[in-house]
């Protein structure tokens, strides 16, 4: 290979490599969904799109978690941190950007994982601080109750805004007085994506949007437990459809 050549193949990854990192710090909305071939393999089950994206948010905040501890306990200087915490807001970031039109509800998601992922900053990098300056172990308990009260106060401040006690779901088989409804991850709900049966009501047939009540079980989050309405217009009969009925334009039936 000339020198010419080899130059001119650096430039052309220079480039490349610069534009993807542009790319990555200011992304475009997209029209198509990502590609989860990785998540594909690993669940086997039917999905949907949004119920991707969540499982990617959860992994990413895991992730973060994981790293930030280790960190925090093994490395002494706050600046590789920080730099996690940067990376890791600018993924975050890319995600709600690109692909704010495939989640069902995006704004709660939005604020939820901002919102847990910046305690989540404050509570490390306050632990380095207290390490760092190698304080009383009250202070240590104090900082931890403190940071306990944070999280309860926001749970608190999210479910009072976002929070309800109902949400879709698409009726997947149908017996004699039972029914089964598939149901997408719904952060308003606390409610985990799943297939759940409930009591017959009139109107269902395979495929139709269903308004289900749910109900907090301890350690369990929220489980659909009776369906209060019933949407009238045709929807896919698979799960893998929007459960996010426009009440404005579809007749219902009410229960």
């Amino acid at each position: 290979m000339n020198p010419e050549e080899l130059f001119y193949r650096v430039g052309e990854f220079v480039e490349s490599a610069w534009g993807r990192i542009r790319e990555f710090i200011n992304p475009r909305p997209q029209e198509n969904p990502p590609n989860f071939k990785l998540l594909g393999r690993v669940i086997k089950r039917k999905v949907t799109v949004h119920e991707l994206l969540v499982l990617k948010l959860q992994l990413a905040f895991v992730f973060y978690l994981l790293l930030a501890l280790l960190l925090v306990v093994f490395l002494p200087n706050e600046l590789y941190f920080v730099a996690l915490t940067v990376v890791y807001f600018v993924y975050l970031r890319a995600i709600f950007r690109k692909y704010k039109e495939f989640f069902i509800e995006y704004k709660p998601y939005q604020v939820f994982y901002y919102s847990i992922s910046a305690i989540g900053f404050l509570a490390f990098f306050g632990y380095s601080l207290l390490k760092r300056f190698a304080l009383d172990i009250y202070y240590s308990v104090g900082y931890l109750v403190f940071v306990f009260v944070v999280v309860v106060m926001f749970r608190f401040y999210f479910k009072s805004k976002y929070g309800r006690n109902w949400t879709y779901g698409v009726i997947e088989e149908i017996k004699e007085n039972v029914v089964k409804i598939s149901v997408h991850d719904d952060i308003r709900a606390n409610v985990k994506p799943g297939e759940y049966w409930v009591d017959k009501v009139p109107d269902v047939e395979i495929g139709r949007v269903v308004k289900v009540l749910v109900e907090e079980r301890a350690f369990r989050g929220a489980v659909p437990i009776k369906i209060i309405e019933v949407y009238l217009s045709d929807h896919s009969s698979s799960s893998k459809a929007s459960t996010e009925a426009k009440e404005e334009s579809e007749t219902n039936s009410s229960l």
